[in-house]
C-alpha cells in the first residue's frame, strides 16, 4: 500500500468525523477497510495513538512538545486536530494534576490502548452499517425515527429499442429518462412517461423530454398511446401543440411542416393566433405547400405502433438467439478456452452443468462439469435459453479445473437482483491458496478481482483490483456481461462492464503470481468460510447466470467486445 493511499484513507476519515463526506467517499473507506490488511493494522495503530494523546492532554500532566509529537508517528500526527478531538468526542481538561497521575504512565497507555480498541470497533462498526446518504440521514417521525428513503431521478423509460443507431447519447433498455434530447439515427425506440402515455419513436428522429406529461418533437414521427390516466399528455411540434383527450394519435415532422393523425379518441391541436380545434378519430391534419394545416385522412399503418413494434422486438430477440448460437458453437473451438459453461437446458439435466469447451485441460471432458447444488433453473437472456438462478446462501454450482496457467480471463452474462452480501460471488476458489484466484462483486457495486500471492499468511499481500462502481438500482433484474482479465506479462488486471473497460490496474513484481491454478471452486457462492456448528458466511450471488467462460490467456478489448456484441439480449 503506497503512501498516498493512507493519506487517501486519513483524509476520508477525517471528512467523515466533521460530517462533510459523500457517499462516495463512505463507499470508499468501508472497501479499504474491508480489503486492503495494511490500512486496517493503519487504522488500529492511529485509533491507539489518538486515545493515547487524548488521555496525556485531558490529565493535564504532561504538555507534549508538538515536534515530540510529529516526530513520534505520523499516525499521530495525522490525528492530532480538532476533528480528532471531536471524533473521540469532548472532555473535561480542568481537572487539577496530581503526583499520582504524573506516575502511571503504563496505566495510562494501557487503559488507552483498551479506550483505542473500543473506539475503534464502534467506529469500524458504523463504517460497515452505513452505506449511503440516505441510510445516515433520519428524520423524526411521531415519536420513532425513521431512515429517509432512497432517491432515484426521471421522467420516462425506455422499454423497447429496435434496431436502433443512435444519434449521441446511447441508451439501454430500462434506462430511467431524464429530461432533454432523446434522438436515434434509425430504428425504433419505445418510451414510457411516468404519467402513463407511451410513445413510439421513429428514427430518424430527435424527441425533447420536458416532462412527465409533455415532450416536443423536433424531427421524425411518434406515435402515442395514451389511457385515461395520462390524459392531457401533450406533444409540441413546431408552434403546434397536441393535447390527448383519452386518445392514440400520431405526430410527423418533416421539412413541409407537422402532420397530426387521431387513430383513436380525440386531442385538442392549439396552434398561436387560431383557435383550438378537436380532431377525432380518423381525422387527420397535415401542412401544405403554403405551410398551413389542411385536412387529410388518417394512415395508422404509416405510424409503427406499440403492437406493430412488439412483433419486431419478438423478431429481433430471436435473430439474435440465433447469432449467439452460431457465436458460441465457434467459441467452443477456442483453444485459450479452459471451460465453457452455457448453462442450456440440454447441459443442466441430471442437476450437472455440463462444460462446453471442445479444448480440455482434463482427458475426459465430462471431468470438468460442474455439481449443481440448491440454484434452480430459470429464462436465460432470450426466451429459447435458460440460466441458474442464486437465491439462498445454499444455491451454488461446484466444479474442479485442474492445471497450472499464467495468464486467465473471467466473462459471465448475469442478472443482478441486488447487492445485498458484502462480498457477492461469482467465480471463487476454494482454499484461496497460492496462485488460486477469486471473483467477486462487493457491496459498493464494484467489481473485486485478486489471485493469493503466498503459501501461507504472512507473506506479501496480493493485489485486490477494484473496478470503479457501476451498479445502480436501475440496473437490477438487466442482464450485464461482465469480464476481467488477469495479465501476466502486461501485469495488469482489466474490468470490463458491456464490453466498455470498467478500470484497470497495474501489478507490482512483489504481488505477480506468474503461476495460476484454480482447482475445486464455486460458481456464485464460495464454500470456504465454513464456521463451527457447520455455519458458513453468506457469500452467494443474488440472481442469475446463464453462460460463463474461463480462457487460459488474457483476452483483448477487442475479443471481451466481440463476446459481448454477440451474445448481447
Amino acid at each position: 500500500m503506497s503512501e498516498s493511499k493512507f493519506d487517501e484513507f486519513d483524509s476520508l476519515l477525517f471528512d467523515w468525523e466533521d460530517g462533510s463526506i459523500d457517499d462516495v467517499g463512505l463507499e470508499r473507506i468501508r472497501a479499504l477497510l474491508r480489503t486492503d490488511k495494511e490500512i486496517r493494522q493503519h487504522f488500529v495503530r492511529a485509533s491507539q495513538l489518538s486515545a493515547v494523546l487524548r488521555l496525556v492532554i485531558d490529565s493535564q500532566d504532561v504538555q507534549p512538545e508538538p515536534t515530540a509529537v510529529i516526530a513520534g508517528s505520523d499516525e499521530l500526527h495525522s490525528l492530532t486536530n480538532a476533528r480528532d478531538a471531536r471524533a473521540l468526542g469532548s472532555r473535561q481538561t480542568d481537572q487539577s494534576p496530581t503526583a499520582a497521575n504524573r506516575n502511571t504512565w503504563q496505566s495510562l497507555l494501557a487503559f488507552a490502548a483498551g479506550i483505542a480498541i473500543c473506539f475503534m470497533t464502534m467506529r469500524w462498526a458504523y463504517l460497515e452499517s452505513a452505506s449511503t446518504d440516505s441510510e445516515k440521514k433520519t428524520a423524526s417521525v411521531g415519536n420513532r425515527n425513521r431512515v429517509e428513503e432512497a432517491t432515484s431521478s426521471g421522467i420516462a423509460i425506455v422499454s423497447r429499442l429496435i434496431d436502433v443507431e443512435w444519434s449521441a447519447i446511447q441508451h439501454e433498455i430500462g434506462d430511467a429518462l431524464t429530461p432533454g434530447s432523446f434522438a436515434i439515427q434509425s430504428g425504433f425506440a419505445q418510451i414510457e412517461f411516468f404519467c402513463g402515455a407511451t410513445v413510439v419513436l421513429e428514427g430518424p428522429g430527435e424527441l425533447i423530454l420536458d416532462s412527465v406529461e409533455s415532450a416536443r418533437l423536433i424531427d421524425g414521427r411518434v406515435r402515442a398511446q395514451v389511457p385515461p390516466a395520462a390524459r392531457g399528455f401533450s406533444i409540441q411540434a413546431g408552434e403546434l401543440r397536441v393535447v390527448d383527450l383519452g386518445t392514440e394519435f400520431g405526430v410527423a415532422v418533416s421539412s413541409s411542416g407537422p402532420n397530426v393523425q387521431v387513430f383513436d379518441g380525440e386531442v385538442e391541436l392549439h396552434q398561436p393566433d387560431a383557435r383550438m380545434e378537436i380532431l377525432k378519430t380518423g381525422e387527420a391534419r397535415a401542412s401544405n405547400i403554403d405551410g398551413y394545416l389542411a385536412a387529410a385522412k388518417a394512415s395508422s399503418e404509416s405510424f409503427t405502433g406499440i403492437a406493430g413494434l412488439e412483433t419486431r422486438f419478438r423478431e429481433q430477440k430471436s435473430k439474435r438467439f440465433q447469432e449467439w448460437k452460431s457465436f458460441s458453437q465457434s467459441l467452443r473451438n477456442d483453444h485459450r478456452l479452459l471451460v465453457y459453461y452455457t448453462f442450456s437446458d440440454e447441459s443442466t439435466r441430471d442437476r450437472k452443468l455440463a462444460n462446453s469447451a471442445a479444448s480440455t485441460v482434463s482427458q475426459n471432458p465430462r471431468e470438468l462439469d460442474g455439481a449443481i447444488v440448491g440454484a434452480v433453473g430459470t429464462s436465460g437472456r432470450w426466451p429459447e435459453k435458460s440460466g441458474l438462478s442464486f437465491k439462498q446462501p445454499s444455491d451454488r454450482v461446484r466444479v474442479h479445473i485442474p492445471g497450472e496457467f499464467g495468464s486467465l480471463t473471467f466473462a459471465c452474462w448475469v442478472k443482478i437482483d441486488s447487492l445485498d452480501r458484502w462480498y457477492n460471488s461469482l467465480f471463487l476458489t476454494d482454499n484461496y491458496q497460492q496462485g488460486e484466484p477469486h471473483w467477486q462483486i462487493l457491496d459498493t457495486g464494484q467489481l473485486f478481482f485478486s489471485v493469493r500471492v503466498s503459501k501461507a499468511d504472512g507473506g506479501p499481500e496480493h493485489r485486490e483490483v477494484l473496478s470503479r462502481p457501476f451498479w445502480n438500482p436501475t440496473l437490477s433484474g438487466k442482464w450485464l456481461h461482465l469480464a476481467t482479465t488477469y495479465d501476466v506479462d502486461r501485469q495488469r488486471v482489466t474490468h470490463y462492464l458491456n464490453g466498455q473497460e470498467l478500470g484497470s490496474e497495474d501489478i507490482p513484481d512483489s504481488q505477480l503470481v506468474k503461476i495460476t491454478r484454480i482447482g475445486t471452486a464455486s460458481i456464485g457462492n464460495w464454500s470456504a468460510p465454513t464456521k463451527p456448528d457447520q455455519r458458513f458466511a453468506i457469500r452467494n450471488l443474488n440472481g442469475s447466470i446463464d453462460e460463463l467462460a474461463i480462457f487460459a490467456a488474457a483476452l483483448s478489448t477487442e475479443d471481451i467486445q466481440r463476446i459481448y456484441k454477440n451474445g448481447r439480449p
